[in-house]
C-alpha cells in the first residue's frame, strides 16, 4: 500500500507544470466549491422560509437575474485583461502588468461612473412592476424601485471590484475565485436563516437587497486589498500607469469577448425573466428547484474547468499543442461521465426533492426532468469547448452561433411555451439555441489543433 501511494505521489510530482497548476486549482476548487454547493442547496429552503410567498421569491430571483445581466456589459475588459496578463506574468514583465491592470481598472471605472449617472436619470421613469409582471397590490412601485436601485448599485460596485477575479485567473489561482463565491453565499445563507422576518413584504425585500450587496462585494474588496498589497505589490491600479495602447489591446480582444458574452447572456441568463414574462413569477421557483438539481452535476464538473482557460492560454504561448490535445481527450471522457450522471439523477429526483425541501417539495414532472437532463448536458459540453476556444483567444465560431442562438431565443421560447402550455418551453428553447454551437465548435477545435501541430514542429511534447 505504501509503495502504491509512493508511485501515485511520484507520478503527480513528475507531471508537467500545466498539469500541476490544473491539479492544485481543481483540488482547491473541489474543497471550496463543494462547500458552496452545500450552501446553495441549503439556501433554497431558507429562502422559502424567508419569503413565505412564492411569487415574491420568484420576483427576487428574477430581479437578481435581470440586473446581473449588467455584469456582462464590461465590454469584455475582464476577459481581455485575463488573456493579456498571462503572457506578461509568465515573462515577469512587471511594467506591462502594471499598465494592463491600471488601464483595465480605469476603463471599467469610467463605465461605472457613466452607468450610475444614466441610472440616476432614467430609473425613476421605468415601471418595474410591468417589467417584472407583478401587481402593485403585491409589491408597491416605491418598494420595487428602491429594491432595484439598491441591487443595481451593488452590481455596479461589483462591476469594478470583480476585475480582481480576472487577475487571479491570470495568476493561475482560480480556486481563490471559488472561495470568494463561497463567502458571498455563506453571508446570504446566514442572513436568510436567522433574520427575523417582518409581516411587511417591503421590509423583507429591501433588507435582503442590502445584505446581497454587502455579501457580494465585501469578499471582492478584501481580495483586491490582499492581492495588491502582497503578490502584486506595486501593481495596484494608478492613473500614471494608464496606457492607451494597453487599453486598446484589452478592449480589442475584450470587444470580441463582450459580444460573445452578450449573446450567451441572452441565451442562458434570461430564463427567469422569460418565465416571469410568459407565465408568472411564481413559476420561477419551480424552475429554480429543477435548475439547482440538474445544474449540480455541471457545477461539480466545471470545477475541473475553472483553471483550464488560463492554463490553455499559457500552453498555447509555450506551443505545447500535444498537451492541449491530450487535455481535450480527457475532458471529452469526463463529459460522457457527467452526462450519464445527469440521466441517472432522474429516477431518484422525487426522493431527493422530498428530502431537500420537506413540506415545500414539489411533485416531479418527469418530462421536465428529461428536458433538464438534456439542458444540463448541453451546458456541460459547452463549458468544455468554450474554455478551450477562449484559451486560444479564437472566438469566431462563438460569435456566429451564439448570435444565431440569441436571435431565435425569444421567439422560439414564445412558440414552445404556447405549444407545451408550460414554462418548460423556455428551457426547450434554450436547448435549441445552444445546439448549433455545440455541434459546430468541436470541428473547429480539431482543425485549429491540426493546423498548429502541422505548422510548427517546435511544440513541446510532454
Amino acid at each position: 500500500m505504501a509503495l502504491y501511494i509512493s508511485r501515485i505521489k511520484a507520478r503527480i510530482l513528475d507531471t508537467n507544470e500545466n498539469n500541476k497548476t490544473i491539479l492544485c486549482n481543481v483540488i482547491g476548487a473541489f474543497i471550496v466549491k463543494g462547500g458552496a454547493l452545500i450552501v446553495s442547496l441549503l439556501t433554497m429552503p431558507a429562502y422559502l422560509r424567508y419569503f413565505n410567498n412564492q411569487q415574491i421569491l420568484g420576483l427576487w430571483f428574477t430581479i437578481l437575474s435581470v440586473l446581473s445581466w449588467i455584469l456582462t456589459f464590461d465590454l469584455g475588459v475582464g476577459n481581455g485583461l485575463r488573456n493579456h496578463l498571462v503572457p506578461a506574468i509568465v515573462n515577469k514583465d512587471e511594467e506591462r502588468i502594471r499598465k494592463y491592470i491600471s488601464s483595465a481598472y480605469l476603463v471599467i471605472g469610467a463605465i461605472v461612473l457613466i452607468s450610475i449617472s444614466l441610472a440616476a436619470i432614467f430609473f425613476r421613469f421605468i415601471k418595474w412592476n410591468i417589467i417584472f409582471n407583478i401587481s402593485n397590490n403585491i409589491v408597491s412601485q416605491e418598494t420595487l424601485n428602491l429594491t432595484v436601485g439598491i441591487v443595481f448599485s451593488g452590481i455596479m460596485l461589483q462591476f469594478l471590484l470583480k476585475l480582481i477575479t480576472s487577475v487571479l485567473y491570470a495568476m493561475q489561482k482560480s480556486a481563490l475565485n471559488n472561495l470568494l463565491t463561497l463567502l458571498s453565499s455563506i453571508i446570504t445563507l446566514i442572513y436568510v436563516l436567522f433574520a427575523k422576518t417582518s409581516s411587511d413584504i417591503s421590509i423583507n425585500l429591501i433588507s435582503l437587497a442590502i445584505v446581497h450587496v454587502l455579501a457580494v462585494n465585501i469578499p471582492l474588496f478584501l481580495a483586491t486589498v490582499i492581492v495588491f498589497t502582497k503578490e502584486l505589490k506595486g501593481c495596484q491600479p494608478r492613473l500614471k500607469f494608464f496606457n492607451t495602447e494597453c487599453a486598446k489591446d484589452v478592449m480589442k480582444l475584450g470587444g470580441i469577448f463582450f459580444w460573445v458574452q452578450i449573446m450567451y447572456m441572452i441565451i442562458t441568463a434570461t430564463n427567469e425573466f422569460l418565465i416571469t414574462w410568459l407565465t408568472s413569477s411564481k413559476m420561477v421557483v419551480e424552475y429554480q428547484i429543477y435548475n439547482k438539481l440538474f445544474t449540480l452535476i455541471g457545477m461539480i464538473f466545471t470545477l475541473a474547468l475553472t483553471p483550464i482557460w488560463s492554463v490553455v492560454t499559457k500552453a498555447l504561448a509555450e506551443q505545447n499543442y500535444v498537451w492541449i490535445r491530450k487535455l481535450y481527450k480527457r475532458l471529452k471522457l469526463l463529459v460522457f461521465l457527467a452526462v450519464m450522471c445527469e440521466l441517472l439523477m432522474i429516477p431518484f429526483l422525487q426522493l431527493g426533492i422530498n428530502l431537500w425541501l420537506g413540506d415545500n417539495a414539489i411533485q416531479v414532472n418527469y418530462m421536465y426532468a428529461v428536458v433538464f437532463a438534456v439542458y444540463g448536458s448541453i451546458h456541460i459540453w459547452n463549458a468544455v469547448i468554450s474554455s478551450l476556444a477562449n484559451g486560444f483567444g479564437e472566438l469566431r465560431t462563438q460569435n456566429v452561433f451564439f448570435t444565431i442562438g440569441a436571435l431565435i431565443r425569444v421567439p422560439i421560447s414564445m412558440i414552445f411555451v404556447r405549444l407545451l402550455h408550460s414554462w418548460i418551453g423556455v428551457i426547450v428553447a434554450n436547448i435549441a439555441a445552444m445546439s448549433l454551437y455545440c455541434i459546430i465548435q468541436p470541428f473547429w477545435l480539431n482543425k485549429f489543433l491540426n493546423k498548429k501541430e502541422l505548422g510548427d514542429e517546435s511544440y513541446v511534447q510532454k
